[in-house]
């Protein structure tokens, strides 16, 4: 029986200690991480606000049980180079580290700022994910993320 191979694909998720919305999306990421994580894709939190301290991503990591590394950018060059402009705001990165396979939400949860939706219908970054680890081009690879603006 061999063995599938390994995805090698990066999933940076723009997040913010202050953010609800942020905060709220570590549990599908949690859950993400712990259905991808082992098949190579690697999960990686991106701090893009100036403010962020060292101690203040193990106290988010803590707090919300992440269990893949935070990261800082409060130079914003990963921001930059990636395009994101909300948190949470998920980027996935083909092995190549160049090439970006899907870009936006996590989910629908958000209709917008303060609308918190009663039924999530829409789990974009779960689809996108489920596409590359079955060898599909992803279906829809960018939507329109809700949350708090990176400054």
């Amino acid at each position: 029986m061999s063995t599938a191979p390994a995805l090698r694909i990066t999933v940076y998720i723009f997040l913010a200690e202050t953010c609800p919305i942020s905060q709220a999306a570590t549990l599908p990421l949690r859950e993400l991480h712990g259905r991808y994580g082992a098949q190579g894709v690697r999960f990686v939190g991106v701090f893009p606000a100036r403010e962020t301290t060292l101690a203040g991503l193990t106290a988010f990591a803590k707090t919300y049980q992440v269990a893949f590394p935070l990261q800082a950018d409060a130079g914003h060059q990963l921001t930059n180079k990636l395009h994101a402009r909300v948190t949470p705001e998920a980027v996935v990165v083909a092995a190549d580290g160049r090439t970006i396979l899907y870009q936006g939400r996590l989910d629908d949860a958000y209709a917008g700022l303060g609308q918190h939706r009663a039924v999530t219908r829409h789990h974009e970054l779960a689809d996108a994910l489920a596409d590359v680890a079955e060898g599909r081009p992803v279906a829809v690879p960018r939507t329109e993320p809700v949350g708090c603006f990176i400054e």
